[in-house]
């Protein structure tokens, strides 16, 4: 049991310094060379004092993703998905997003395109506008409305 003990404190420690989900304290369990039978316990222990809340990790990690690389709800879900978080949760990550302030970044990575983009065929043109935000994971149809309204302003 005294291993246990050091273990347990060792990613205590760990999931005290930043937030964490349950995938990736299995991860960092099994690098340690922590049992499977040893991580479950652990786990329990961490959900039991708080360290990890799926739901508030989701929420971190949505909001931080969004603010500071300037990714796209998309990317974010699958980013989370991947890390087997509930759809609850996912939804509650989501909420994190200020709607105008999505719009907002659409628009910048867009109006960035087009000063470095030739505007030679519009068709190809829309397609290469859309390609980086899309490519950060902004749903495509908001994409290509901002382009279209973007577009019209440039001819007015």
């Amino acid at each position: 049991m005294r291993e246990f003990e050091k273990q347990l404190a060792k990613i205590r420690r760990w999931a005290a310094i930043q937030e964490r989900c349950i995938v990736e304290v299995r991860i960092h369990c099994d690098s340690l060379g922590i049992s499977n039978s040893n991580t479950d316990k652990i786990i329990e222990h961490l959900n039991e004092e708080g360290f990890i809340n799926e739901e508030r990790f989701a929420k971190l990690f949505a909001g931080g993703k969004f603010r500071n690389k300037k990714w796209g709800r998309e990317r974010i879900i699958g980013e989370l998905q991947a890390r087997q978080i509930s759809e609850e949760a996912i939804k509650a990550g989501l909420g994190e997003i200020d709607e105008e302030e999505y719009r907002a970044n659409i628009v910048e990575l867009v109006d960035h395109k087009i000063a470095s983009t030739d505007a030679i065929n519009e068709m190809l043109f829309k397609h290469r506008l859309a390609k980086s935000a899309v490519n950060k994971g902004y749903e495509a149809d908001l994409v290509n409305e901002i382009i279209d309204e973007l577009m019209k302003k440039k001819k007015a």
